[in-house]
């Protein structure tokens, strides 16, 4: 088994998931990757990462390679936020990666100012960008959850983040694929 990896292709990724799947663990998996490679990360959220998740997450990767992962508060208007996060993502060399974690209510209809501003940033960008929110019911039986503005927010690419039981195993739908994941200290494995 080894860890998950995905190709960071300058694309906007929509990823909806069950609560306390790991949707934050598969952004930081995804970050360390990115630096890794070479690249810089901005993550913006409301709130940080919880710091020992980041650890396991991050437990291989030095000092002065963590140190292109920068952290940005996402409170306040959202234009104004999302104009700070693309300032900087264009300030900083080689941002390969920005994460919007919890960037909208957690339940129903994401709010128009959300979606016009997560619009206006992913349409003009040169870099991948991964935006992470909870999912909401599905009303068909092909999917357990929905990506909840899925026809409003003009990512490239939706995935869905489930949990089928209580155990490790989780299921990851892209457009190209079902994969089943576990998750282990060290991030998603397959």
């Amino acid at each position: 088994m080894k860890l998950w990896q995905t190709e960071l292709d300058q694309s906007s990724v929509h990823l909806a998931v069950e609560g306390s799947c790991g949707g934050t663990t598969l952004g930081l998996q995804i970050a360390k990757q990115a630096i890794s490679d070479g690249g810089r990360v901005l993550w913006a959220s409301p709130e940080m990462p919880e710091a020992g998740r980041f650890s396991q997450i991050f437990s291989n990767i030095s000092l002065s390679e963590s140190s292109r992962f920068h952290a940005m508060n996402l409170v306040g208007n959202v234009d104004q936020a999302l104009a700070s996060l693309k300032k900087t993502a264009t300030a900083l060399p080689n941002v390969t990666l920005v994460v919007l974690d919890d960037y909208c209510p957690e339940s129903g209809q994401i709010p128009s100012d959300v979606v016009d501003a997560v619009n206006k940033l992913i349409t003009e960008t040169s870099w991948t960008t991964l935006l992470i929110s909870k999912g909401g019911v599905s009303m068909d039986s092909e999917s357990p959850i929905t990506a909840r503005g899925r026809n409003k927010i003009s990512a490239d690419k939706v995935w869905l983040l489930t949990r089928p039981n209580s155990d490790s195993k989780r299921v990851l739908f892209t457009s190209e694929s079902q994969t089943t994941l576990r998750l282990v200290e060290e991030g998603f494995i397959h």
